[in-house]
This record gives C-alpha cells, sequence and structure tokens, in this order.
C-alpha cells in the first residue's frame, strides 16, 4: 500500500464523528471514490490486501450506532477512539471456537465429518480457518497440541512430522498475518515440542504462545521455547497461574495477546487514550482519578454498547451463525474490549503539570505509584458499569492494554515504559507488573536481548520465570540480531521492513501496519530504541 493510499484511507477513518453519524454524504462521495481508485490501482497490494481494504472503506461510509453528546465529545476529542472497525459492526471482532469438538462432531455445514486421524484433523482444522468470520484472518487457530495429541500416534513418527510441517506451512501461507495465534502448553506433549521444531525451521510469522506454569511445565520444554525465542521472537510465554485466576482454564491467547474464553470471543474493541484524557483534567491527581476516569469508563461502556447491540439486534449475526448453531462458539462466553493506551504520556504530563518535569513514568515511583492508581480506578470504574449481553466477563467489558498502530504519534502502547527510558530490568518488571494484574484481557513486556544470551538460555529462562513471579501476565523475549521483531503484539520480519519502505509488495499484511515505527522521523514510537 502506498504512503498515498494509506493516508486517504486514515483520512476516512479519521474524519470528525459527526460526519459519520448519517453514514456517507454526497459532498464526501468524491473523497471515497478517490480512496477506491487509489486501493484499485495500488501496485504493491496484493489481491487479498486489496480486497481487505475496500471492504475497510466501505464499512467506513456507514452511520455509526447512536451514542449521547457526552460520548460525541470525546470521541471527537480523540480520549475514546472507534478503531478499524467502521462504523456498523456485522461479526465479532474475535472469535475463539471449540476446534476439539469440530475434531470430535464434524461439522454439518462444512461437511466434514469427525476426525478419525492426523490426517483428518489437519483437513478439517485448515478448512475450518478459513470460515472464520474475523476479517478474514483465523485470529485463533487453537491450542494446537492439546488438539492434535489423541491423533498424533494414529500415525508412524516420522508421517506425523511431515503431516505437522506440512500443516504449520499452510497456516502461515494461505493466512500471512502475524495475528493468526496459536497456543501450545503447559504440559510437554509430543506434539508441543514438534511444532516448536518445526517453528524454528520454518520460521514463519504466524503467532504462538507457550501457557507457562512452573509447576506444571518441564524446563526442558521451556528451554526449547526460549531457544526459538531467541531466533524468531516467539512464543510468548504465558502466566497461566494468573490467567487462569482471571479467566479459569478455559482461556485461550488470540490475536497480538488478547485473552479471552475458549468458545466465545470478543465483540468489538474500543480503545482508551489515557493522554488526551488527562488533559481534559484540571492538572490534579485527584480530579483524573475521581472525576475524569469514571467519567469516561463510563462513557466509553455506553459506546461499546452501542455496538454490541448493533452487531446483536440489529444484524443479528448470533441468529444466523453456522458456528453457534452447530455449538462450535457460545455466546454465552463472549465479551468487549476497552483497550487502553498512552499511559505513559499521560503520566509525565501529570507530573509536569504538578512541576515535577524530570519525574518520567517506569523510572521515578511517584510517578509509577500514579500509573497503578489510574489503572486499578479503569478497573473499578468498568466493574461499576454493566456490559450488555457479556456474560463471558460477568457482564463487564474487559480491561486490555492495546498494543498500538502505526498512526498512534508519541502515544506507547498499553501501559509500556517508553522505547529507550527502561530502567534497569528488575526495576522495568516491577514497573509493569504492577498493572498487569488488572488488565485481565492482555497486556505484554518486552524483552530484547543481544546475541550473547543464546548462549545461556537457562539465564533467559531465569528471567522469564522471575517476570511471571513477579506478575507479568505476558512476555515477550526476542534477539536484536532475530530477523524478526516485536512491534507491539505482533511480528515484524526485517526483510518485510525494507520492502514495506521502497514500496514493494508484502505478502505478510501486518508489515505495512508496523512499518512507520521503525522510521527515524521525530514523534514516532522509537522501536529501534528499547532495550533491556
Amino acid at each position: 500500500m502506498t504512503t498515498q493510499t494509506k493516508l486517504i484511507i486514515r483520512q476516512l477513518s479519521m474524519l470528525p464523528f459527526e460526519d459519520f453519524e448519517e453514514g456517507l454524504t454526497s459532498a464526501e462521495l468524491p473523497e471515497f471514490r478517490k480512496a477506491v481508485k487509489e486501493i484499485l490501482q495500488s501496485p504493491n497490494m496484493i489481491y487479498e490486501q486489496q480486497r481487505d481494504a475496500l471492504e475497510a472503506t466501505a464499512m467506513r461510509t456507514l452511520p455509526y450506532p447512536s451514542v449521547s453528546a457526552e460520548a460525541k465529545r470525546l470521541i471527537q476529542t480523540e480520549v475514546i477512539e472507534l478503531i478499524s472497525e467502521g462504523g456498523a459492526p456485522y461479526h465479532p471482532r474475535y472469535v475463539a471456537p471449540y476446534y476439539d469438538r469440530l475434531l470430535k462432531q464434524g461439522s454439518k455445514f462444512m461437511e466434514l465429518a469427525p476426525a478419525k486421524d492426523l490426517y483428518d484433523a489437519i483437513v478439517s482444522l485448515l478448512t475450518a480457518y478459513h470460515y472464520i468470520p474475523c476479517a478474514g484472518l483465523p485470529v485463533f487457530i487453537g491450542r494446537l497440541d492439546e488438539l492434535l495429541e489423541p491423533y498424533i500416534n494414529t500415525v508412524p513418527s516420522e508421517a506425523a512430522h511431515s503431516i505437522l510441517r506440512s500443516f504449520w506451512l499452510m497456516v502461515d501461507r494461505l493466512n500471512p498475518s502475524a495475528f493468526v495465534h496459536a497456543n501450545i502448553g503447559t504440559r510437554a506433549t509430543k506434539t508441543g515440542q514438534l511444532l516448536l521444531e518445526i517453528d524454528y525451521e520454518l520460521k514463519t510469522i504466524t503467532n504462538l504462545s507457550l501457557r507457562d506454569d512452573p509447576l506444571i511445565t518441564p524446563d526442558d520444554f521451556a528451554l526449547q521455547a526460549v531457544r526459538n525465542q531467541l531466533a524468531i521472537t516467539k512464543p510468548y510465554f504465558v502466566n497461566h497461574p494468573l490467567m487462569v485466576k482471571d479467566w479459569g482454564e478455559d482461556y485461550i491467547i488470540a490475536s497480538c495477546y488478547n485473552g479471552m474464553r475458549l468458545g466465545g470471543g470478543i465483540y468489538t474493541l474500543v480503545r482508551l487514550n489515557f493522554k488526551e484524557m488527562v488533559k481534559h483534567s484540571d492538572g490534579t491527581q485527584q480530579d483524573v482519578l475521581e472525576r475524569v476516569i469514571p467519567v469516561a469508563v463510563r462513557l466509553l461502556v455506553e459506546v461499546v454498547n452501542s455496538r454490541i447491540r448493533y452487531l446483536i439486534e440489529e444484524n443479528h449475526w448470533f441468529d444466523h451463525s453456522f458456528w453457534v448453531e452447530e455449538g462450535l462458539l457460545d455466546p454465552q462466553k463472549f465479551t468487549a474490549y476497552l483497550g487502553t493506551f498512552g499511559l505513559a504520556e499521560a503520566i509525565n504530563w501529570l507530573m509536569a503539570q504538578n512541576g515535577r518535569e524530570t519525574a518520567r513514568y517506569g523510572s521515578d515511583s511517584t510517578a509509577n505509584a500514579l500509573a497503578e492508581k489510574m489503572v486499578k480506578r479503569v478497573s473499578e470504574e468498568l466493574q461499576k458499569n454493566p456490559a450488555v449481553y457479556c456474560e463471558g466477563s460477568h457482564n463487564q467489558v474487559t480491561f486490555h492494554a492495546q498494543v498500538g498502530i502505526s498512526t498512534d504519534v508519541d502515544l506507547t502502547p498499553g501501559v509500556r515504559i517508553p522505547a529507550g527510558e527502561e530502567p534497569e530490568l528488575y526495576a522495568q518488571m516491577a514497573c509493569e507488573a504492577a498493572l498487569h494484574t488488572y488488565i485481565p484481557g492482555g497486556c505484554s513486556v518486552i524483552l530484547e536481548f543481544d546475541q550473547t544470551a543464546e548462549k545461556n538460555p537457562m539465564a533467559v529462562l531465569d528471567i522469564a520465570k522471575g517476570a511471571m513471579n513477579q506478575g507479568v501476565r505476558i512476555l515477550s523475549i526476542g534477539s536484536s540480531n532475530s530477523e524478526f521483531i516485536r512491534v507491539t503484539g505482533y511480528l515484524i520480519r526485517r526483510a518485510d521492513l525494507e520492502n514495506a519502505k521502497r514500496e514493494v509488495k508484502n505478502r505478510h499484511s501486518s508489515a505495512a501496519l508496523g512499518a512507520d515505527f521503525f522510521e527515524t522521523k521525530p514523534n514516532n514510537l522509537h522501536r529501534r530504541e528499547r532495550k533491556v
């Protein structure tokens, strides 16, 4: 996608909210046609990327569900952000099907019989991924070791390796996006070990998480994961005990690092911009905590509810989905997200308003304490404002640390310390981990070691164990010399970054989303400066 195409699409998506209340107007039609023409004539987009861009552009022409004047004001001032879902959602943002039921019972709609062996299981999964209603991507492809372990010995060991290798290759080639996500663990299994070996060999972009439990996950299995992390920046380490505490045993990790219930999903994600939110205060902590946050959360939940009602009561997606009819999705397991970002900038602004310009989030204890108070207050306010049809999260919107997108200027993703400002490792962990407990929808720390770490993987594993023990929810480990870079929550290959810079076609769609993070121009996210 050319810079000009991205700019036009962004302009359409960032029009003032009132421009979308009645949908596309005749005055805006020329701009819409211009965007469509740019997409159709783009020399560096493949067909699938053009199709997805056309869909996103068309969705932005529809009117948004009705909300109050108060909520509109916060949308117009970018405290509340409606991100990339268009005005009228017609499918859930994410789904996490019961793939195990599919393998056991088959599917009438997809004309699949129950799986009898590893061949059948692989064919059924690849077929199911094709029909996932999440922007054409299966953002969750299963807890693969649990799914396939019952079938792994239905074929000889050599054949099992070959079948899994072909499966993993096809997942990547058919779904070229770093938002496609598989889970393994907590136990070491033949399937899990094979998948780690194959991923190390193939070096795909597909995201992967290891659900890690110090009482269950063997060190040799975790060390195999560390070897992969230092080479290809995956799998994540997921704090299994903490996730079970918040979700129960049936949780999964999808897309970037999104926690949700197996069999359920996420209706919609609406973002809360901490940086813009605090500017609606008088500059004092008291006003932010006692007035601004309660109002912002209440109005964001109102916006979320308007979108959920539209999806369920007007578009009736759940009434017509074969996924629901065949018991592969359960509407009682769904929730919605409040995705937050810009916390670091909000804290630093508040410190400056009170004469403490040098007190920075991540390195100053007062700033860090304020950050925890604010995050905790958002969590508390979410519990006070009921969310419709969110039985999967006790009728509350789920708090999530949003990974960020390349259009975020001077805004740090989630609740991370800005890149280049990280304190000593133990202090970074203590600061960020203190916030993770309030954010069950997913929150991660990124650590990128130099190449010497490869000589001592046990030391890296010890750091991972320490992080989990401190309360880090999800940990990304990488190496400075890896071909793969963890941008915010998804992966980009260095070669794809170069293609994006030269405006050459990229098979992996996520490269275009994160390329701007690596620009040297002012006001970027300084991703190249992240350090341990």
